[in-house]
């Protein structure tokens, strides 16, 4: 199972401060075969039990302790009675990102890039477009997941002076930087082939921009890609910028 980012086991810190009591939380730790906890930490339980000052602090640290030991024991947190109710009802963001994690859709996603050939608003359309995924769907991401690969290819053209119009969509951009790619000079014996796949990427990404205009966020509609189609097309989005960051950076 993926880490559980530190801003969420803040958020589950919190839920555990709020509904456990002694009883509970020596539960837990014997469920998580993490009682040690509370050796190296003796003041813990009298903290719960009195709602000591430092009960705040002691929360987080028990929560990372637990999931320090083995990420898969979040499982054992959400489980317990009532946690996942109250969390969702008190802090639905990050429920659902920590149910995103328990549900694994991390998994089934290529990961987030993080091209060199960036400027703010890449980075920022592939921040939105990951917290969207965790927060609000695939499906819901998509339209910044465009504007991101949009974004780098232009990028890439403006740091190799490829010559593009301001009015190139992302198929009439991927092709100048196709034949910049294969003009450049190549130690590694790159394979003819992937241009092949290149090039029939361009009339994929007239089918994203299809996807875009018609089933994203970008314009008003009613029929948004179900999750599946989302990822698949996130994950082309995403694989060509990976791609063409790594063949520009070597």
């Amino acid at each position: 199972m993926q880490e559980v980012p530190g801003r969420q086991r803040i958020a589950i810190a919190k839920v555990l401060m709020d509904k456990f009591n002694t009883g509970d939380w020596s539960e837990l730790f014997q469920i998580t075969n993490t009682e040690d906890f509370t050796s190296s930490h003796r003041r813990f339980l009298q903290d719960v039990n009195w709602k000591n000052e430092g009960l705040k602090q002691g929360c987080i640290n028990a929560v990372n302790h637990i999931l320090d030991s083995d990420p898969d024991h979040l499982k054992d947190i959400m489980e317990f009675e009532g946690v996942s109710n109250y969390f969702e009802r008190s802090n639905a963001t990050d429920f659902k990102i920590v149910k995103s994690i328990l549900d694994d859709v991390v998994s089934k996603i290529v990961q987030n890039p993080s091209p060199s050939n960036s400027n703010e608003s890449v980075y920022q359309a592939l921040a939105d477009a990951e917290i969207l995924i965790s927060t609000s769907g695939a499906p819901n991401a998509y339209d910044r997941m465009h504007t991101a690969l949009h974004s780098f290819l232009r990028e890439v053209c403006i740091n190799h002076s490829i010559p593009y119009a301001s009015s190139d969509s992302i198929n009439a951009l991927l092709p100048k930087i196709n034949m910049y790619i294969k003009n450049k000079p190549d130690s590694d014996g790159r394979n003819d082939k992937i241009f092949k796949i290149l090039r029939s990427t361009n009339a994929i990404l007239d089918d994203l921009n299809y996807l875009r205009n018609h089933h994203s966020l970008s314009h008003p509609t009613e029929n948004l890609l179900n999750d599946a189609d989302a990822l698949y097309a996130i994950n082309i989005a995403r694989s060509i910028m990976t791609y063409v960051d790594n063949v520009l950076n070597k």
